[in-house]
């Protein structure tokens, strides 16, 4: 089957390269580079399809982490979770890594997020029932917030995710709060609407579908106060609701078994 063909055939596409495997995922998925279109914007990311596999394929978004080119989108990432018998896609976000547009650190970019559900959904051998998604770091924010707005989303991870803007403008050094004010606009004070927006705890009752929220004790760049604070408004708001604690681990959750954790819990709640 010439899966570039169909990848590239599908709505929203506009742009469609096949690439090269990571070495620890040869044999196992193929991988695309993908040019696809959100409120107009030209936008970059990435699908991985396993080789082998018969019928219907659940459909994962992963949503990465960082902001503008850093953390950007590595294909082992969408690999991953395609090696476990998914088709996994995920997105650079608009403005990013040869994209147009302006990044919004959590605004309308959420909407870039929104087209793969749809692109997801379109894949002839998906499950057209609905999408699972993970998020990691500020990845976790934009996670939130479609599963704030799109009841296509059946269960979804965040590991190490920013839940509380507030708490993390005032946790970080200096050059993470200027990353606040280049991209939304300014700080807590002046922003109030908009950092309220990009935060979870506040809104937590809008979460839609199952979550699992992971962390490591040892996070300095979200710290695991938010996760925490995350898990108690969602256990208030009476959600479906895990959380898993990793002790020791730092940021990237690594060596912990979140991969398999995720995907275990994923599991769980079917398509």
């Amino acid at each position: 089957m010439d899966y570039g063909k169909i990848i590239a055939s599908l709505p929203y596409i506009l742009e469609c390269e096949q690439m090269e495997v990571p070495e620890r995922f040869a044999g196992k998925v193929s991988l695309y580079k993908i040019c696809y279109e959100s409120d107009g914007c030209r936008v970059m990311g990435y699908i991985s399809i396993p080789l082998d596999f018969d019928g219907e394929l659940p459909a994962i978004i992963y949503n990465r982490g960082g902001n503008r080119d850093f953390g950007a989108l590595q294909p082992a990432a969408v690999c991953r979770y395609a090696a476990y018998g998914a088709v996994c896609l995920g997105s650079q976000y608009r403005g990013n890594m040869g994209g147009t547009g302006l990044e919004q650190f959590g605004g309308d970019d959420v909407n870039d997020v929104i087209r793969l559900i749809d692109i997801g959904l379109s894949i002839p051998f998906s499950v057209k029932s609905g999408i699972y998604m993970i998020g990691h770091s500020r990845g976790g924010m934009m996670t939130y917030r479609a599963c704030a707005i799109d009841d296509r989303i059946k269960a979804a991870v965040v590991g190490a995710g920013m839940s509380d803007c507030f708490i993390m403008y005032e946790s970080r050094e200096d050059e993470m709060k200027q990353v606040f004010h280049e991209l939304v606009g300014g700080g807590p004070d002046d922003k109030y609407d908009k950092f309220v927006f990009r935060s979870a705890t506040y809104w937590a009752d809008k979460i839609k579908p199952p979550m699992l929220l992971c962390q490591g004790t040892n996070d300095w760049r979200v710290v695991p106060e938010q996760t925490y604070k995350m898990y108690e408004k969602l256990k208030t708001a009476g959600k479906d609701v895990e959380l898993i604690i990793y002790e020791g681990a730092e940021h990237d959750l690594r060596p912990t078994s979140f991969g398999d954790d995720a995907v275990k819990w994923l599991c769980k709640h079917k398509l």
